[in-house]
């Protein structure tokens, strides 16, 4: 039993995982001039890439808002949306993980890289209910993580 209530409640963000960390001063000055979505899995739907590529947009234009430009290039590993029958039965989850790099379009090198994972679960109807904004909720929660952890804004 309580583990089922732990299920119908959770969601978590994984922890983002600098691979090239850049400082929070330098993060300070960056803005986002273009953002790149691509898929490692060849699986991942043209609207789901859409909408995580639509959220970074929106999500970073409100936390990077330095004089710096950078571009964005998004190279998604998975793209998992929870399966309705499965969070009724046993629980599921949405799923996005990919890596993010920030690349200085003068010289094209690559100012900082994070992995990025974003997982949101649930389990009954409640479940039912936080899961309902599939590939759109994923994605701003996957955008929202990417201005808490990789530019420091909330």
């Amino acid at each position: 039993m309580a583990a089922s209530a732990a299920l119908t409640l959770a969601a978590c963000a994984q922890p983002v995982k600098p691979i090239q960390a850049w400082a929070p001063a330098t993060a300070a000055q960056a803005s986002i001039g273009s953002v790149t979505v691509t898929s490692r899995a060849g699986n991942i739907p043209d609207e789901n890439l859409q909408a995580l590529k639509s959220a970074l947009e929106l999500k970073t234009s409100q936390c990077a808002t330095g004089p710096t430009r950078y571009e964005m290039q998004v190279r998604v590993d998975n793209f998992k949306l929870a399966n309705s029958g499965m969070v009724m039965l046993l629980g599921d989850n949405h799923e996005v993980a990919g890596e993010v790099k920030l690349v200085n379009p003068a010289d094209n090198s690559v100012a900082s890289e994070y992995y990025v994972q974003e997982i949101t679960s649930g389990g009954g109807l409640i479940g039912l209910a936080k899961l309902s904004g599939g590939a759109r909720a994923i994605s701003t929660d996957f955008a929202t993580s990417v201005c808490e952890k990789v530019f420091f804004k909330k």
